[in-house]
């Protein structure tokens, strides 16, 4: 599951003070899991709860995110009134309302929180806080309105809502805040404290076979439960990467997020249901991943990629490049109401009964094509992108470079032949423009097609180059004369460079939502790329400088790590 992104329900509060925190040593603590009964699917545990909320009250980026229209977006989704619609029923219930002073006065040191249905929002929530803070806390001013209660000599407070049917529980004990939407939960909890050792979340075979294949647990750690959380409609409904089946393939995973002041990084181990063939580790992406100029804006190597992924790859970014499929439409059709009449005189150079160039280069150029990539699978593909402003200072271009090994070497006439083909049906009819002239010599030999599309060719062994970037075309050739670095096989490697690359993509989105800003400011939302996205780039455009992600994979165990990489 190479493009993975954990949702972290706590990680807008890690994202904060990036360049200002610094890490103390401390002693391993017991896990709060401990404490917790049996049951839940996500578990969320962090050494200084309170802290980690101070560093994202007081950071620049929550107060820049608040105004953004990423933000505004968010704020109108259905999953955001949902959660809105919960904390209304809690604050009904409880007679105080979960914001940032609620959550300040029960923020502990060492705190854990775990969720035992996704949908109704069932939470047990434990903090430590000294009983002399815990005492002053709202919820605690507000015990009068709730029912007493107690549990093997352990007094706690609840109450039911009876519109909403919600419910809060709360209890102290010792230097424990307990909180909960179910009071079984606080009743189970406030068991494990007394230490009476029932079915706690840490006995359930599921979390010890995850949890043990952890590194030391980071400031954060959250632990899933794949298995059953991928069940769950709202799961379905609300995952944003929209690839269920693969999510099927894992039992569990433990994410742990280490903050130090250059980076942030997450530690992620997945632990799949089956352990995979040896076929499938043919591939080494970490090898072709030292070919990436340090000039690229964003790159990806991925082990063993699907035939039809290549071949996609190769035709879209490379020989012919156009915009994709419009994305469907979320707005009923408008109907008509003028005489029914379609076309005007504007229209009778239309060739309306010629089917479509692309169809024709489809059925015949890229046969050959694609057959040649058939007989040679390639085991590693690289891709390697970056921006580039043009003279004129309106347009942006992008560069692409694709680098795949294979097992077998490529027949280099071959290989021209095939592109030839599908250059001359895309770009002319008479083949002018098709013909590859050589450049350069040495290791930076390689061919170039002499017509108005530009791309570069290079043959070396297992090795072949494509692209419709010169410069980009003779750094990777040059990397690719220098000895590699003994470096840890992976299955797949990416990484961007946030700060090269975010006021290019600004500019490039701006020009692609430029038709739909004709239209008065009262009648849209926020544009997904000039707005919606380039708003979230600006928020962290003052520390975020790149993110990289690093999978590898070991029967059944799949570790990822994560890199945020913060300007100093």
């Amino acid at each position: 599951m190479r493009r993975l992104t954990i949702a972290f329900v706590l990680l807008a509060i890690a994202v904060a003070g990036w360049a200002r925190y610094q890490v103390a040593p401390s002693a391993p603590e017991a896990s709060l899991a401990g404490l917790m009964p049996q049951g839940a699917l996500l578990f969320i545990e962090g050494k200084d709860f309170a802290r980690l909320l101070q560093d994202w009250t007081a950071s620049p980026e929550k107060q820049a995110w608040l105004k953004s229209d990423n933000y505004e977006v968010f704020s109108r989704s259905r999953l955001f009134l949902r959660l809105q619609a919960a904390q209304q029923e809690f604050a009904s219930t409880a007679g105080v309302p979960p914001n940032t002073e609620f959550l300040s006065e029960v923020a502990g040191k060492h705190t854990a929180l775990g969720i035992y249905d996704i949908g109704q929002l069932e939470m047990l929530y434990i903090t430590e806080l000294p009983s002399s803070r815990a005492v002053q806390s709202g919820i605690w001013q507000q015990r009068s309105k709730f029912e007493p209660r107690q549990f093997a000599g352990a007094p706690f407070f609840a109450h039911t809502d009876p519109q909403s049917g919600r419910t809060v529980a709360f209890a102290i004990s010792g230097n424990y805040l307990i909180l909960a939407t179910r009071e079984d939960l606080v009743a189970g909890a406030l068991s494990a404290i007394k230490g009476t050792r029932g079915a706690t979340l840490d006995r359930e075979p599921w979390f010890v076979s995850v949890i043990k294949t952890a590194k030391q647990p980071g400031d954060l750690q959250m632990v899933i439960h794949l298995d059953e959380v991928a069940k769950t409609p709202h799961f379905r409904t609300y995952w944003i990467q929209q690839n269920i089946t693969a999510m099927h393939a894992y039992q569990a995973a433990v994410i742990d997020l280490y903050r130090s002041p250059g980076e942030y990084r997450e530690e992620r181990v997945l632990l799949r249901k089956h352990s995979e063939d040896a076929a499938n580790h043919e591939g080494d992406a970490a090898q072709l991943a030292q070919l990436v100029p340090p000039e690229a804006g964003y790159f990806s190597s991925e082990a063993m990629p699907p035939v039809a992924d290549v071949i996609a790859t190769i035709e879209q970014k490379i020989l012919t490049p156009r915009n994709g499929p419009a994305p469907p439409s979320q707005t009923a059709p408008t109907v008509s109401l003028g005489e029914g009449t379609t076309g005007s005189e504007t229209s009778l150079e239309e060739r309306i009964d010629v089917p479509p160039s692309m169809q024709q280069m489809a059925s015949s150029g890229n046969e050959e094509f694609k057959q040649m990539i058939n007989r040679n699978p390639p085991t590693v593909m690289l891709r390697v992108h970056r921006s580039e402003l043009m003279p004129d200072g309106i347009f942006v271009r992008l560069g692409s470079t694709l680098v795949l090994l294979a097992a077998n070497n490529w027949d280099e006439n071959q290989v021209r032949s095939a592109l030839q083909n599908i250059v001359a049906h895309d770009t002319t009819t008479t083949s002018l423009g098709a013909r590859w002239k050589s450049v350069g010599g040495g290791p930076r030999a390689h061919f170039e097609s002499d017509g108005l599309l530009p791309i570069s060719l290079a043959v070396q062994g297992k090795y072949l180059v494509m692209s419709n970037d010169s410069g980009m075309m003779t750094a990777v050739l040059d990397r690719m004369q220098q000895r590699p670095s003994a470096v840890a096989p992976a299955i797949y490697i990416a990484g961007f460079q946030h700060k090269q690359e975010r006021q290019n993509f600004q500019r490039l989105a701006a020009l692609i939502d430029l038709p739909n800003r004709n239209a008065a400011a009262t009648e849209r939302g926020p544009e997904f790329f000039s707005d919606d996205l380039a708003s979230l780039s600006r928020t962290l455009a003052q520390n975020l400088a790149s993110e990289s992600v690093e999978i590898r994979r070991n029967g059944a165990i799949e570790n990822q790590t994560v890199r945020y990489e913060w300007i100093r």
